[in-house]
Parts: structure tokens; C-alpha cells; sequence
């Protein structure tokens, strides 16, 4: 499908949207901590977010409606991605072009290599992030769970 696709950081008004998508039982299944998400801690963890300047948070919008959520944390070799689409979008091709819109932003400012960490047996998310040109790293557990590395550079 052909989107006419936008991209903006998250603002504070985002806080429902974004926890409603965060508690979607595809997304809490395929994350690394699958358990459900209080109102209240999303609200902290979300300002917080907001605050950190090693954290950008950036809302991927579809024929000028929120689609996809795209997340960057930075540390001091890295900066990891994360990435969650709405149920209305899944299926349609958006996370690999959400994933691409995130990292055209990202590198315009910034350099550090980008890694996304997989559940294994996601082979959508795994397939989103290959055509979106990240490269297998390795294979890792993380959380007692059996997971792929990948990486992009600028």
C-alpha cells in the first residue's frame, strides 16, 4: 500500500496513544518483558523519556494518521531501536518503512551504529529490519530469551 508518510517526535499529548499501542497483546508478546503495563508506569516511563536527551521517541504517521512508534536509545557505542505499528497497520508493509523513516531522522544528527535485538521467532520484525538494510550481528539470550542482534551504520 502507498502511504504518504510523516515523521515527528512524540509530544506529551502522545501518552494514551502510545500506551495503548505498548499494551497491545501482539506487541507485549514479542517484546523482552511480555507482561502488561500500568496507566501509571507508562506515564512515568514516558515523561522520563521525554526528558532524556540519550532517548528519542518519534511517531511514523500515515496519510497524516499515527501509524508506528519508532524509539532510539543511545548509549555511549550505540543506540538501540525499537519499534511498535499500529494493528491498523500490520501486514501492510509499514514497519519497514516506518523503520527507515526512524533512521533517516536519526542520521541526520546523530552517527552511532544502530542494533535492533529480535525475539527469534519474530520473523516479521526480523524480516522488517532486513529490508530495511540491518545485517545479522549475532544471535543472543537476553531475559532467559533466545534472540537475533542486528546492526545498521550510517
Amino acid at each position: 500500500m502507498l502511504y504518504n508518510l510523516a515523521i515527528r517526535r512524540a509530544l506529551p499529548g502522545d501518552v494514551k496513544l502510545l500506551y495503548k499501542w505498548s499494551n497491545d497483546s501482539l506487541v507485549r508478546s514479542q517484546s523482552f518483558n511480555s507482561n502488561e503495563i500500568s496507566f501509571e508506569t507508562h506515564c512515568k516511563w514516558f515523561e522520563g523519556k521525554l526528558k532524556d536527551e540519550q532517548a528519542l521517541i518519534y511517531i511514523v504517521e500515515a496519510d497524516a494518521i499515527p501509524a508506528a512508534l519508532v524509539r532510539f536509545d543511545m548509549t555511549e557505542k550505540n543506540t538501540v531501536i525499537g519499534i511498535a505499528v499500529s494493528e491498523d497497520y500490520r501486514g501492510k508493509g509499514l514497519g519497514t518503512k516506518a523503520i527507515k523513516t526512524g533512521l533517516k531522522e536519526y542520521f541526520r544528527t546523530h552517527d552511532l551504529p544502530v542494533m535492533a535485538s529480535i525475539k527469534k521467532d519474530n520473523i516479521a520484525s526480523i524480516k522488517s529490519f532486513q529490508k530495511a538494510g540491518f545485517v545479522f550481528l549475532k544471535d543472543e539470550v537476553i531475559n532467559g530469551i533466545e534472540s537475533k542482534v542486528y546492526q545498521i551504520e550510517k
